[in-house]
């Protein structure tokens, strides 16, 4: 890829200062598209693919580092770069811990930008020729090396259902991997060769957010100058993956249920029935009964998509997976960041990895290890290397501790099953859990109890 073929979106609420910057990226050769404000930036990434995320640190309406976060839950392979006038250590490492690629100082100057640019494209190189040499085997990446029963079970029903054009629901917790499970489908279904598109559904507008969808009719609103397509249509022949799916308003879920019976889409402002072939994966973190009961969901689109549920299950109850994704996580940051020498973790760390809580899942597993590739100038990153919160989390002491020590899955089930032998009515036994029934009844499928 040369630099002219290099896609870069720039995103500064200075407008002098935005105005010279893409037309010193076009100078060089890229093709460019900017934005004044975080809003914007985020509307621009959605769905779209950039070879390079340009950004001011300090935005009116946001930060630079939530524009960064938002682009790398778009695309995990995001190369971010921070731009700040404000200089330091700190700054740094929030950059990087937020998923950033690099930072550059402000002012900075054409030949450095350049520089800039040709890492970028060594690294996209790189990724390019390592995606050449892969030799696809029977499971997906997104599998690979995993142990647990868990995700066993998950890539059977992978393997199951990715060949077929059913519609799927994905649950689980923020960050288990949703987003990259959808990916996994798309990449083994018959639709591989098609454009798979990702909308967040929590992050736009509710009339925008129908438009970003189903596409609108010019003179529909204020602005609308032109007919558009929305991302059904942009999807077609591939997967369409709506993350997020309970944050839906009532009329865009209305649209997707009439999509998903009759598989045609209406654009904002018009009654024309255009007939389309996607994909729909949906994922949500929320419980959709509840949503249902509280009357924010609607029924029978919550029965459409229960068709092929799928569960992704929590790190912390699949501990023997935690150094296999660790370890693959750190090749994945090296190659890049493109470190000429490799890093390795002590065993002593592995095991402080394997013994945290992880709430926040592969994302914040991921997000430690690039830490420690931009941190770590040794060879073998040891505990001292780690942050203090993975460390050194808020647990009681070992000392005043009754026994040998647990983990959470165990205290969890040993306490569920300590509730259902005095209380057998699941309801009762629920709200002395704290929990949804329905929450009890998946924790008793995951444990085999009773």
């Amino acid at each position: 890829m040369s630099l002219r073929e290099l896609k870069v979106l720039v995103v500064d609420d200075d407008a002098n200062i935005l105005k010279l910057l893409k037309l010193s990226l076009e100078e060089l050769g890229c093709q460019v598209e900017a934005a004044s404000s975080s809003a914007a930036g985020m509307a621009l990434l959605n769905g779209r693919l950039w070879d390079l995320l340009l950004t001011d640190m300090r935005l009116g309406d946001g930060t630079g580092l939530d524009l960064v976060r938002f682009a790398r839950k778009v695309d995990p392979r995001a190369l971010c770069v921070v731009m700040t006038a404000f200089a330091s250590f700190d700054n740094a490492v929030e950059a990087v811990k937020a998923g950033a690629f690099d930072y550059l100082t402000k002012p900075f100057s054409n030949a450095q930008l350049e520089h800039l640019l040709g890492k970028i494209d060594t690294v996209l190189g790189l990724r390019r020729e390592n995606q050449r040499l892969r030799i696809d085997g029977e499971r997906p990446d997104f599998f690979a090396g995993q142990l647990s029963p868990a995700v066993r079970r998950l890539e059977d029903f992978v393997r199951k259902v990715s060949p077929t054009n059913e519609t799927l629901l994905l649950v689980g917790e923020s960050g288990t991997g949703k987003s990259e499970l959808a990916k996994a489908i798309h990449a083994r279904s018959a639709r591989s060769s098609g454009t798979f598109v990702t909308v967040f559904c929590s992050t736009l507008a509710e009339g925008v957010l129908e438009s970003e969808l189903f596409g609108h009719a010019k003179g529909a609103f204020t602005g609308a100058v032109v007919d558009r397509p929305g991302k059904f249509e942009t999807a077609q022949g591939g997967t369409l993956f709506l993350d997020e799916i309970g944050e839906l308003s009532p009329s865009a879920q209305s649209r997707l249920l009439r999509f998903l019976q009759d598989k045609v889409v209406e654009r904002v402002g018009s009654n024309q029935a255009l007939p389309v072939d996607t994909r729909i994966i949906v994922a949500t973190n929320r419980n959709l009964q509840e949503e249902v009961a509280e009357g924010r969901f609607r029924e029978d689109l919550y029965y459409r998509l229960n068709i092929l549920e799928c569960h992704l299950v929590a790190l912390r109850h699949r501990r023997e997976d935690i150094p296999v994704l660790a370890k693959r996580f750190l090749e994945e940051a090296l190659a890049a960041r493109g470190r000429p020498r490799g890093l390795a973790l002590a065993p002593a760390a592995l095991e402080v990895l394997d013994a945290y809580a992880w709430p926040g899942n592969l994302r914040e597993l991921r997000n430690v290890i690039e830490r420690l590739v931009l941190l770590c100038d040794k060879p073998e990153a040891g505990v001292e290397d780690l942050p203090e919160s993975v460390r050194a989390p808020a647990v009681p002491p070992a000392q005043a501790l009754e026994g040998p020590l647990k983990s959470l899955e165990e205290v969890e089930r040993a306490h569920i099953e300590k509730v259902l032998a005095a209380e057998p009515n699941q309801e009762r036994a629920a709200q002395i859990l704290g929990i949804t029934t329905v929450t009890l009844w998946r924790k008793r499928k995951l444990y085999g109890l009773p």
